[in-house]
């Protein structure tokens, strides 16, 4: 199978060891599953992990572009900074739940990450959970958890400093530095800057002209181990950005600027048999959207958060975990005051793992009481059988809840203080087998989400009573999922299929821009000095509207890059994206990007 070097993190809100590892793909170490660090062979639920390397290799220039390559993955995005929207298994963005090193991100105000603007500096990997976690993370995990994590690899000692050009006036300039400060502390510092002239973000009859985008990043850490059994870090992320849009409403030169920074300082405590870490965390979402000559509103989350966290193996069959977390959502916007603009969340949560010789058995439960909508207690509980030395069966089955957004409940006039969460009921089946040429896994899954939130009349027999965002959509979400990884000679095979059957529960329609099929085949090559990346994509077709009368027709893009590494110090990459020049539409009157070329040079110090 593959091979990559991956060294084991201490992200501040999951448990790993302190200890670094080099490991084949087979033995790649997981976080986010569980909340401790555990072989990823060991977890029952599908994950898919992406390296620092693999983003490299790839040569990504926004997350969007490493996500749409993920199964049970379907993006919906234009140029670089433009909205972008993510579909896993057929949920929406803000069903899957966001965290920059374990703690969460994103706006309580539209309930959602801006994908669009979490930029890949200093990424070290990417673990993606599908399937419901709401039992370990709370709200948003109803479709599965995205945690990017930038954590200082133990005894990584590096910098370096890339340059690179692109399409449509792309440049980028990036440097990092990390390595040992002393003799038991540590730091990491990364920083990138790019822009782009970019193309117009809509067709005729919007306006014409290049919507580009801005984007300046910072990633930092510091470190230190008191002792071989307590440690201490401090985590910087910040991000500053404008992005080019064209305004629906005839606006002329419209444009966002954003900005999000976590901050998060952590103590833990490792020993054997039993860990303990406490996180404090902070970050802010803000975003202001304006025009020539106007200022929009601004509009900015603030959350607080502290979370502590154990785990204690009883041996080497039994593990317990479990933690207290808090967290408070401040919101504001400077043109609207809310009725309400803070609300408090505390929750408590366990979990346990026992694994017996081919049988593993996982169960979570989590309570949360929030200020505005009460207590909601979500459980998960699964199984895997391993037989025939390569073969394994599992089941899972769990619940899940998407919090009402401060907009829902608290905007002025128009809010519901009486919304209730959105709710999930999740059932895996999955067949799994591991050869020495080829992995594989299929699973089965459905996913009923009731009490889906949306603007209704609150007298339905009154034309004109007035509209408020009720709890009155009901979606059934199942499907197939198909993943493979082999290789045949020196190629490396990671090949995906997905059928989705993305349903409104109440009309029988397919629910918008989720495609029933989909097939995505990465392909990796090393010769020599070498290396050799092709993705292709197959989205069949969708819809644009819930009646299922205007139709997004499917199409096939193919990216290809190649990095050739000169030297001990030198490695130069080129990238081809959309090689076939394929004429498709992702969001009916948005464009998308064309054939483009981007190259970069990377000096190794």
């Amino acid at each position: 199978m593959k091979k990559t070097l991956l060294a084991v993190a201490l992200a501040p809100l999951c448990l790993p060891n302190l200890a670094a590892a080099q490991i084949s793909a087979d033995e790649v170490m997981v976080i986010t599953a569980n909340r401790f660090e555990q072989p990823l062979k060991e977890v029952i639920a599908p994950v898919s992990v992406v390296t620092k390397e693999d983003i490299d290799a790839i040569q990504a220039k926004s997350l969007a572009e490493v996500l749409r390559r993920l199964p049970g993955i379907q993006v919906v995005s234009g140029g670089y900074g433009q909205n972008t929207e993510v579909y896993v298994r057929g949920t929406s963005s803000k069903h899957l739940l966001v965290m920059i090193n374990g703690v969460r991100i994103g706006s309580a105000t539209l309930g959602s990450a801006d994908f669009s603007q979490i930029p890949l500096t200093g990424v070290e990997r990417i673990e993606f959970i599908r399937g419901s976690r709401a039992a370990l993370y709370g709200s948003d995990a109803i479709g599965g958890v995205l945690n990017i994590i930038t954590d200082y690899q133990p005894d990584e000692q590096q910098a370096q400093v890339t340059a690179g050009v692109g399409s449509d006036g792309y440049t980028q300039l990036s440097g990092s530095v990390a390595g040992a400060l002393g003799q038991n502390s540590w730091g990491k510092l990364a920083v990138k800057t790019e822009q782009a002239d970019g193309f117009s973000a809509r067709q005729l009859p919007f306006e014409q002209d290049d919507d580009g985008f801005d984007s300046h990043n910072v990633v930092a850490e510091v470190g230190t181990a008191i002792n071989e059994n307590w440690q201490l870090s401090l985590q910087g992320y910040y991000h500053d950005g404008k992005a080019d849009y064209d305004d629906g409403y005839g606006a002329l030169g419209a444009y966002t600027d954003s900005s999000l920074y976590n901050i998060a300082a952590k103590i833990g405590y490792v020993r054997d048999d039993f860990i303990s870490a406490v996180t404090v965390a902070h970050n802010q979402d803000k975003a202001q959207n304006n025009s020539q000559g106007v200022s929009g509103s601004e509009i900015k989350t603030d959350r607080l958060l502290a979370n502590w966290q154990n785990h204690y193996q009883f041996n080497q069959q039994l593990g317990l975990g479990g933690g207290l977390e808090f967290y408070r959502d401040s919101v504001s916007n400077s043109t609207t005051v809310y009725e309400e603009d803070q609300r408090d969340n505390a929750a408590a949560y366990i979990n346990t793992v026992y694994r017996a010789g081919d049988v593993q058995l996982e169960g979570s439960l989590r309570t949360d009481d929030n200020d505005s909508y009460g207590t909601n207690t979500t459980w998960l509980v699964a199984a895997a059988y391993s037989f025939l030395e390569s073969y394994q069966l599992s089941a899972s089955a769990g619940t899940g809840f998407k919090a009402p957004t401060f907009n829902d409940f608290y905007w002025p006039d128009s809010g519901n203080p009486e919304l209730k969460p959105e709710e999930s009921t999740n059932y895996e089946l999955s067949l799994s087998g591991s050869h020495t040429w080829l992995d594989w896994r299929i699973t089965g899954y459905r996913n009923d989400v009731d009490q889906l939130i949306a603007w209704a009349p609150v007298d339905s027999s009154d034309p004109f009573s007035d509209w408020l965002p009720m709890n009155v959509e009901e979606a059934r979400l199942q499907g197939l999922e198909l993943t493979t990884h082999f290789n045949t000679g020196p190629l490396y095979h990671d090949v995906s299929y997905d059928y989705l059957d993305a349903e409104d529960a109440k009309t029988g329609k397919q629910l918008i821009r989720r495609a029933k099929h989909s097939v995505k085949w990465n392909v990796a090559y090393l010769l020599d000095q070498w290396q050799f990346d092709m993705s292709a994509l197959y989205k069949g077709k969708s819809y644009e509207d819930s009646t299922n009368t205007e139709t997004l027709d499917a199409y096939v893009l193919v990216d290809v890059a190649a990095s050739y590494f000169l030297n001990d110090n030198i490695v130069l990459r080129g990238r081809i994206a959309n090689v076939f020049d394929e004429a498709y539409t992702l969001r009916d009157t948005y464009n998308v990007q064309e054939r483009s070329y981007y190259a970069t040079v990377t000096y190794q110090f």
